[in-house]
């Protein structure tokens, strides 16, 4: 059930960030549902390795950035339309607040935990969007050839 409602908020939020950035309008369902679904990864992940944030926000930003990559291809528009509105549900909001919190507090050790958990899942973020991004630059140039094409080496001339 958790997962659904994920899903459905991660859906609405991209929807909202969507339309703040001023996308237009037939990239927000895609852009939106790239989010969504990379956000029940990222909760799938969490739930099968526990507490670490640095696999489950690299797993979630991967997907939506390859998602991103899919349909800006289909829909011939830049990938960054379909990927920025999808990671905005991936963000440390949490943890960016509560370093801030920790530091003006004068607890400077719960908020350097926090600072290096946040550090860690953005960084897990830009990285599963490099990821995503060169996988989809390195299959440009890949093209299928019919079979009609291709060499056969057992004919002899």
């Amino acid at each position: 059930m958790h997962l659904l409602l994920g899903f459905i908020f991660s859906y609405i939020s991209a929807v909202g960030f969507a339309m703040l950035f001023s996308c237009p309008k037939s990239s927000i369902k895609l852009s939106s549902l790239a989010g969504a679904i990379g956000f029940v990864i990222y909760q799938v992940v969490g739930d099968l390795i526990g507490d670490g944030v640095f696999l489950k926000a690299l797993a979630g930003a991967y997907f939506t950035g390859i998602m991103g990559e899919i349909f800006a291809r289909k829909c011939h528009m830049p990938a960054i339309l379909f990927i920025v509105p999808g990671i905005i549900n991936l963000v440390p909001g949490k943890g960016i607040y509560n370093t801030l919190y920790y530091f003006v507090d004068g607890e400077k050790s719960l908020a350097l935990i926090n600072l290096f958990d946040t550090l860690a899942a953005a960084s897990a973020i830009s990285f599963g969007i490099l990821l995503a991004s060169a996988l989809s630059k390195s299959l440009r140039g890949f093209k299928f050839r019919k079979p009609s094409r291709r060499y056969d080496w057992r004919k002899k001339k």
